[in-house]
């Protein structure tokens, strides 16, 4: 089975061969993962849920452009939104199959705490710059991110790649799904 991510980063491309591991639909599948870089098509530091899920969304249906020839297509984007006056971060995934059907999951969502949320918010300003400044540390986004950063890792930003994916994933395959 063929499966096109929407990567070149090590950590996401680790996050999904996980993600993939732990989801009995291809236990007994010979996986290729094909990484690919492909664009968003949306602003870097997307701020509504809307504009999230349209990033992954394209990053999907991008890397089916670039490579016809696969099972499953996985594309997945960070972003804030805001709920009730305060902004949270998570990722969506969204996994299109080859024959067009596409299904969206949500992360868990965590809290911006204020600082950043000003700096998103009110100056525009990217997470991950801000996140590096406040930190210390050099492409914090490439290590545990935000989420990881934010809770003393006890929640990580590959956490959220996995979750999200394995909750994309059942439609495709539970019995629930095709009733």
């Amino acid at each position: 089975m063929k499966i096109v991510i929407w990567t070149l980063a090590a950590p996401k491309i680790a996050a999904m061969q996980e993600a993939l591991t732990k989801t009995p639909y291809f236990a007994e599948q010979e996986l290729e993962i094909l990484p690919l870089k492909v664009s968003s098509g949306i602003s870097e530091m997307p701020i509504t849920l809307e504009e999230t899920m349209q990033g992954a969304r394209n990053r999907a249906e991008n890397a089916k452009k670039q490579e016809e020839n696969a099972d499953f297509y996985i594309g997945m984007e960070g972003g804030t939104t805001k709920i009730e006056g305060k902004a949270y971060l998570f990722w969506t995934v969204y996994v299109l199959d080859s024959k067009g059907n596409g299904h969206f999951w949500l992360s868990n969502m965590m809290e911006v705490p204020s600082v950043f949320e000003k700096r998103i918010y009110e100056n525009g300003e990217e997470l991950w710059p801000i996140l590096a400044e406040l930190t210390g540390v050099e492409n914090a986004s490439k290590k545990n991110g935000a989420f990881g950063a934010w809770s003393d890792d006890t929640l990580t930003r590959k956490d959220q790649f996995v979750l999200a994916f394995l909750s994309a994933i059942p439609p495709f395959f539970n019995q629930y799904y095709q009733m």
